[in-house]
C-alpha cells in the first residue's frame, strides 16, 4: 500500500480527523492515489461527522505535508482569531476610559 522513498521510509497519503482538538490518523491511500484521497476527505468533511478533516503527504514515515484541509476549520481558526483581536480592542478601549475616568478626578 506505499512506495519506497530514496532514504529508505514509505510514503503515503493518509486522512486526519479532528475530534475533541486531536488530529487522529483515519485512513492511509498509496502514494499515488491524493485525487481519491481528496474526494473521500471532501465526502466526510461535508457529512459533518468530524470537527474538521485533512489530507496528508507522509514522506520517509516521517515528514508531513498538509494537502488539504477543510475550509470550515480555516473559517473557525479565523474567526477565533478575529474575536480574539476584537477582546483585545475591547480591553484597550476600556483601559484608555479607565485612564481618562482617572484624570478627572
Amino acid at each position: 500500500m506505499s512506495s519506497e522513498t530514496q532514504s529508505g521510509g514509505t510514503s503515503f497519503i493518509g486522512i486526519l480527523i479532528l475530534k475533541e482538538n486531536k488530529w487522529t490518523p483515519h485512513r492511509k491511500f498509496d502514494a499515488n492515489a491524493l485525487g481519491t484521497a481528496l474526494l473521500k476527505a471532501q465526502d466526510m468533511d461535508a457529512g459533518g461527522e468530524f470537527e474538521a478533516v485533512k489530507v496528508v503527504e507522509v514522506i520517509g514515515g516521517k515528514e508531513q505535508k498538509d494537502k488539504w484541509v477543510s475550509p470550515s476549520l480555516e473559517a473557525r481558526q479565523k474567526a477565533r482569531e478575529e474575536a480574539k483581536l476584537l477582546a483585545g480592542v475591547k480591553q484597550t478601549q476600556a483601559k484608555i476610559e479607565e485612564a481618562r475616568k482617572a484624570r478627572f478626578k
